[in-house]
């Protein structure tokens, strides 16, 4: 090992470190807001008519979807977290409101989970393989109570009843599908439960330096072996997952639907995503989302009956609410590698919020609790490079004396770390506490980005929405800023000139970019870790100086005391050095 590679090894730390928190703005998650899911043309309907035929066709088509709406009922579910709206075309839901203040609009509109327009892509729709339901049934429709409905529909021997009601925890509805055979005849058939999710292109947003939008989706399913997530790309072939299934459903960063049996595991989940053209162009509008919860067949004997309870939960990734739902539903929030302590420092932060009242305050208060219980690692860092700082003159010295002879400059950084006693081992090795602080970083840098309790949540001025981008840019642009000063500060003894000055100038600029489109909440973490981290570094030069001003204190004190014969003997020490230094000379000549 050489002394540049000592050198430079604190910088590749730090890009390597920069590089790690742009890998973790790709990884993290999310869905698409949408309300419009075009049909495909079916040209084989229509193969071999001619022009008046299939106006007629499609006239008469167009008069039964009329009369078939204006057949159309709706009820609602409320609870204090939600509204819920059922129709009786699908026996699915049109809309599913959230009513908390924090999910309203700009004009006051509370959000509405429910992404698709068309009956047959309604959440909590159901199919019956072993017992079709006709596409153009009508469910009857009517309202238990305000917390629950009923659909019945009845024909070809079978009679179907589906209660929708309200669960006892936030954001929950269960629905019981009761199959009875009134016919002649011994009926076979699973239960398929859908949900479905909508999102635009325009949606999706993003980029290199604006991360990831938080409206990207994908299909989730949960077996006992692991949860499985896939994007729509992945979902263009229908993917499907057995082995016993706990839940299935469709994901954001903030939000899910999910589909999970009340009991035992459920036979199958199935995923897929379809592209959707815009009407009258060939440039894909979005993707649909299909979530499908399979329950094994049911033999259905003339005159019995056999049911299914499903829970479905729909709402945001809020995860006191999953815990409450159960069913492994808290695995929704996907927190990394390092989950176990993301949990934690998302604990932490709802705990500093009760007390402080201000997401943005907690969110500084987090950052300097963990600043300082980090401190005893930082500062073995910064001590086993102190050593460094002093050799700075003399190192840029042999940088500008050698910089065309690569070998001459490395034996000389070489005779000059032996000179002062400084292993360059040991220099790399004071780069082990970054890589220990790692798992931190990583932990509260996910638990921040994937934070529901932030969504919509203010700081102080003009940043009303912790989870959204700062709308100003003026967070991302004072990072950047601090970045540079702590980078001027930092001590690069023994690192190349070029390679300095591009530290110097692209590491601010490039993390400042990436944060100019992340959420304003994990920019102020980063902006309060940084100016934390310029306090601590001068706190620690500070305290260098101060341990080598007493150091050369108690040198000048302990000259100051020697025996006045201390010089003459050493003259005569040097006389008798000089003497043996002749002596070898003379038999190096001799010899």
């Amino acid at each position: 090992m050489d002394g540049n590679d000592t050198g430079s090894g604190r910088s590749w730390t730090t890009i390597l470190i920069a590089g790690a928190a742009f890998m973790a703005v790709y990884y993290g998650t999310q869905y698409f807001f949408g309300d419009q899911t075009p049909h495909a043309t079916d040209e084989s309907a229509t193969a071999g008519m001619t022009a008046e035929e299939i106006a007629a066709q499609q006239a008469a088509a167009e008069e039964r979807a009329r009369v078939r709406q204006g057949q159309s009922r709706e009820l609602t579910i409320t609870t204090d977290e939600f509204e819920a709206t059922v129709e009786n075309l699908s026996g699915g839901l049109t809309h599913f409101r959230l009513l908390g203040e924090r999910f309203h609009d700009a004009e006051g509109h509370p959000q509405d989970l429910v992404t698709t327009s068309q009956e047959q892509y309604r959440t909590l729709r159901i199919s019956l393989p072993g017992a079709p339901i006709p596409d153009d049934a009508i469910w009857d429709l009517r309202q238990v109570s305000p917390r629950e409905v009923e659909l019945r529909w009845a024909g070809q021997g079978l009679e179907i009843v589906r209660s929708i009601s309200a669960g006892d925890g936030p954001y929950q509805l269960w629905q019981t599908v009761v199959v009875r055979n009134t016919g002649d005849a011994p009926r076979r058939t699973p239960l398929y439960e859908h949900a479905y999710h909508y999102v635009r292109v325009a949606d999706e947003g993003g980029g290199m330096f604006g991360g990831r939008s938080p409206n990207i989706s994908q299909g989730l399913c949960r077996t006992e072996e692991d949860v499985v997530r896939k994007d729509h790309e992945a979902l263009q072939t229908a993917h499907g997952y057995g082995n016993g299934v706990d839940y299935t459903g469709i994901e954001s960063v903030y939000f899910v639907q999910a589909l999970a049996p009340s009991t035992e595991h459920a036979h199958r989940c199935g995923l897929v995503a379809s592209h959707f053209n815009a009407t009258d162009s060939t440039e894909i509008d979005g993707n649909l989302f299909e979530s499908t919860l399979e329950y094994g067949s049911a033999d259905i004997a003339p005159g019995t009956e056999h049911s299914w309870t499903t829970l479905a939960y729909i709402g945001p990734k809020d995860w006191r609410a999953l815990e409450r739902a159960g069913h492994y539903l808290p695995d929704v929030v996907n927190l990394g590698t390092f989950a176990i302590i993301a949990r934690q420092f998302a604990n932490a932060l709802g705990w500093l919020f009760a007390h402080v009242g201000n997401w943005g305050l907690a969110i500084i208060i987090l950052t300097l609790i963990v600043k300082v219980l980090l401190f005893p690692v930082v500062n073995r860092q910064f001590r086993a490079m102190a050593p460094m700082r002093k050799l700075k003159p003399e190192m840029d010295r042999i940088n500008a004396e050698f910089k065309d002879d690569m070998e001459q400059r490395q034996r000389e950084i070489m005779l000059l770390y032996q000179k002062h006693g400084i292993n360059p081992a040991a220099q790399m090795l004071g780069c082990l506490p970054v890589f220990l602080q790692m798992p931190v970083f990583f932990a509260l840098y996910t638990s921040l980005s994937t934070n529901i309790e932030l969504y919509h949540q203010p700081f102080v001025f003009f940043w009303t929405d912790l989870s959204a981008r700062d709308p100003y840019f003026v967070l991302p642009v004072m990072l950047s800023g601090l970045m540079f000063v702590q980078q001027k500060i930092m001590p690069n003894a023994g690192m190349d000139p070029q390679q300095a000055k591009i530290m110097l100038y692209m590491m601010p600029i490039m993390m400042g970019a990436f944060m100019l489109f992340l959420p304003s909440g994990l920019c102020l973490y980063m902006l309060t870790n940084s100016a934390l981290s310029i306090a601590q570094q001068q706190f620690n030069f500070w305290r260098a100086n101060q341990e080598d001003e007493k150091r050369d204190a108690a040198v000048a004190a302990a000259a100051a005391a020697a025996p006045k014969t201390a010089p003459a003997a050493v003259e005569r020490d040097d006389k008798a050095s000089a003497r043996t230094s002749s002596k070898g000379s003379g038999r190096s000549r001799r010899g």
